[in-house]
C-alpha cells in the first residue's frame, strides 16, 4: 500500500452499509460507498474536496484500495 493513502472503513447514519473514507497526504478525498441496489460509487460531499489537482495514478490506486477493503476482497 502507498504510504500517502489512508483508507478507513466506517459506518455513517446516512448510509445503510459500511463505507470507505479516502485520505491522501492526510487530506480528505472522498468516500466509496456500497449501498443496496446501487453500484459501488465514489462520492464527494459539497465543499469537502481539499485538492485542486491530484496525480491520476495515485487517485486510481486509492479508489482501487478503498473498493477492495470495503468489499473485503
Amino acid at each position: 500500500m502507498d504510504s500517502r493513502i489512508n483508507i478507513t472503513i466506517l459506518s455513517d447514519l446516512n448510509y445503510e452499509n459500511l463505507l470507505a473514507e479516502i485520505l491522501i497526504d492526510g487530506k480528505f478525498v472522498g468516500l466509496v460507498t456500497n449501498e443496496p441496489d446501487k453500484p459501488v460509487c465514489f462520492e464527494i460531499s459539497a465543499g469537502e474536496l481539499k485538492f485542486s489537482a491530484l496525480e491520476l495514478d495515485l487517485f486510481q490506486k486509492a479508489l482501487n484500495l478503498a473498493e477492495k477493503e470495503l468489499l473485503q476482497e
